[in-house]
């Protein structure tokens, strides 16, 4: 018998891959030093995301910030870092929901900052 997962939520933002893996990491530590236990739904999320993640967890936030300061909306960002394209042609189609067209010098720096932080 599994026990329901109960979540405070005190706060709703969009999140990339790495920062969900981060924060559920460090949920599932809590929980394994109060019951002895991590709930199976949240032990299948955190595989999952182990597979897919292509930013280490620990340098997410400083590449949020990174791409923050390029005035790039929040949903975008989030795209950039669980996608991680490495050139203008793959990250174009990802920034459908700018209200602006990006230069290459822009594209240039996005790029270079992806290409930095990304593993794969």
């Amino acid at each position: 018998m599994t026990t329901p997962l109960k979540v405070k939520v005190y706060e709703v933002r969009l999140i990339s891959n790495s920062e969900a893996l981060k924060y559920l990491k460090e949920y599932s530590e809590r929980e394994r030093s109060k019951t002895g236990t991590v709930p199976l739904l949240v032990q299948r999320v955190i595989e999952y995301l182990y597979k897919f993640v292509k930013i280490p967890p620990e340098k997410a936030e400083e590449l949020r910030e990174k791409l923050s300061s390029l005035n790039l909306k929040e949903e975008t960002i989030v795209m950039l870092m669980n996608i991680c394209p490495q050139s203008h042609d793959e990250i174009r189609p990802l920034l459908v929901l700018e209200e602006k067209v990006l230069e290459a010098e822009q594209l240039d720096r996005i790029a270079n900052l992806l290409k930095e932080y990304c593993t794969e």
